[in-house]
């Protein structure tokens, strides 16, 4: 939560420094988080997502290896806590996804690698590629529905071809208990009306039934970038919905677009608030640039004329 930072050295007076000291925590000097959006391009629909509304008014591409390996060279002893190799994308669907990980590990060894998928491309090379070899040591299963009828209307991917990708990455497991027991898994859930009488049942399958950590995500509208009433099934939500001014991603995570494109926030699909370009500045450059230490002030202080996406960012908590 935003409540929760500050900047060393901008105190006041002494009771603002005790307060802090307890309460608060200090703007790091560099992500605890660096998401990285090595393609765009997604194989679901989504509808708690505005890739699809937003699909055909964005520039396609894929991030060049020799980008890729400046971020993680840069990254290198930073301190940085996990990478997520996902924004507008899926990362199964990048062909040289093992070799980005690979390059992580290389010189990132003490982070969390983190895969986040809906895994309906799982297949058996897939896995022995990323979870085999160990370049991979967190993954992160996106997970909407625990029938075919949900499933499907959430997520728009075929349900029984999905859940038999599944089954290869959980069938690995369980014939390489030594790989299981060093592999963080956990399957995600953004919290619905639609979804939400499925919950349990999907808590029993996954949770009890593979051992993987089971996480409810809360519902939010993208930064007011998501059209909610195109969808039905999320129409209802709306109304439970409030502002989102507790934030803590713009203190906490780099977002990285497959341009090399710096942006506020993983919810700023539009690129609208812009931070910097990792072509023309190093990631410590553009996380402690003027700009972004600006805009982090602002935010602090309420005050988002700067920071179009947060204005009318609203979640359901």
């Amino acid at each position: 939560m935003a409540r929760w930072y500050y900047y060393p050295g901008e105190e006041t007076n002494v009771l603002e420094k005790v307060r802090n000291r307890i309460f608060r925590k200090p703007v790091p000097d560099f992500p605890k988080t660096v998401l990285i959006e090595t393609q765009f391009g997604c194989n679901a629909g989504c509808v708690f997502c505005q890739y699809p509304q937003l699909k055909d008014d964005l520039p396609r591409g894929r991030m060049t290896t020799a980008t890729f390996e400046k971020i993680a060279k840069e990254c290198a002893g930073r301190g940085v806590e996990r990478f997520i190799l996902a924004l507008d994308n899926e990362p199964l669907m990048d062909g040289s996804i093992t070799e980005k990980f690979e390059a992580l590990r290389k010189h990132c060894p003490e982070a969390k690698r983190n895969l986040t998928t809906n895994g309906s491309l799982f297949t058996q090379q897939k896995v022995e590629e990323l979870i085999g070899s160990g370049v991979v040591n967190e993954v992160f299963l996106s997970i909407n529905g625990y029938t075919k009828e949900v499933y499907e209307d959430l997520m728009k991917l075929p349900f029984e071809r999905s859940m038999k990708s599944l089954q290869v990455f959980t069938d690995y497991l369980r014939a390489h208990p030594d790989i299981r027991k060093n592999l963080d898994v956990a399957v995600k859930v953004v919290k619905t009306r639609r979804v939400a009488p499925e919950i349990q049942q999907m808590r029993e399958k996954w949770e009890k039934g593979e051992g993987f950590r089971f996480l409810t995500l809360d519902m939010d509208n993208r930064g007011d970038q998501l059209d909610m009433g195109k969808e039905s099934t999320l129409a209802a939500d709306q109304g439970d919905m409030k502002p989102n001014v507790t934030c803590r991603r713009p203190f906490h995570t780099m977002v990285l677009t497959w341009e090399g494109q710096a942006v506020i926030c993983c919810v700023d699909y539009m690129r609208e608030v812009k931070l910097g370009n990792v072509h023309e500045q190093s990631v410590y450059e553009i996380w402690n640039g003027p700009w972004a230490t600006k805009l982090r002030r602002e935010y602090l202080n309420k005050q988002f004329e700067n920071l179009k996406p947060c204005q009318t960012c609203k979640i359901n908590n």
